[in-house]
């Protein structure tokens, strides 16, 4: 069983330094540019499921990657980013200059605290894990689907579920805009790759 984590190409707000989360943005130029060198990756790939987060940012991207299969990607609301309240839309320095200590709190202990109005990390573990594990049942063992999203649910991916280690999401190396995290399951543990 094959997962092929594709993360969304640039926004103008990536470009800015801006956290997003559930902010709905739309790829700029390069975003287009790197939604199409991820398409390229995959133009020889077969693929049986095909999904993305429901935000635009994914949508664009699954978009560009399905047009070389003849396939749309089924929008999944679990597969969206974390949500960050009242920093969406501010830069890191933004947010240090304005809410210092809970930056710093949110940091060490995600799990424990949250941006204000927004999600801790046990509530994107909570629903990404569940889709997660119904996906997982659903597919056969010689399978491949392919998953676009955000930098939080695969950067979790990668934590719990290649590490098993949840307290490794901020350590973990992550996955750059338009770049593919390639997984396989072969029935005891996960195996990755960078493509």
């Amino acid at each position: 069983m094959k997962w092929i984590w594709v993360r969304h190409g640039q926004t103008d707000m990536n470009a800015s330094g801006k956290y997003l989360g559930h902010y709905d943005a739309f790829l700029n130029q390069e975003g287009s540019r790197q939604a199409e060198a991820a398409a390229q990756q995959l133009a020889t790939v077969h693929f049986q499921h095909f999904y993305c987060s429901d935000l635009t940012r994914c949508t664009q991207t699954a978009a560009i990657v399905g047009a070389a299969h003849g396939k749309s990607a089924s929008p999944v609301p679990a597969l969206r980013e974390l949500h960050f309240g009242e920093w969406e839309g501010r830069t890191y320095d933004e947010v240090l200059e304005m809410d210092a200590e809970r930056l710093k709190q949110w940091y060490a202990r995600p799990h424990l605290i949250s941006p204000p109005g927004g999600e801790m990390l046990r509530h994107l573990q909570q629903r990404v894990d569940g889709w997660l594990n119904w996906l997982k049942c659903g597919m056969k063992q010689d399978e491949t689907a392919v998953l676009v999203s955000h930098g939080g649910p695969i950067r979790w991916f990668e934590a719990k579920w290649l590490e098993g280690d949840a307290a490794a999401f901020w350590k973990v190396e992550g996955v750059r805009h338009g770049r593919i995290l390639a997984a396989e399951w072969d029935g005891h543990t996960w195996r990755a790759e960078r493509l």
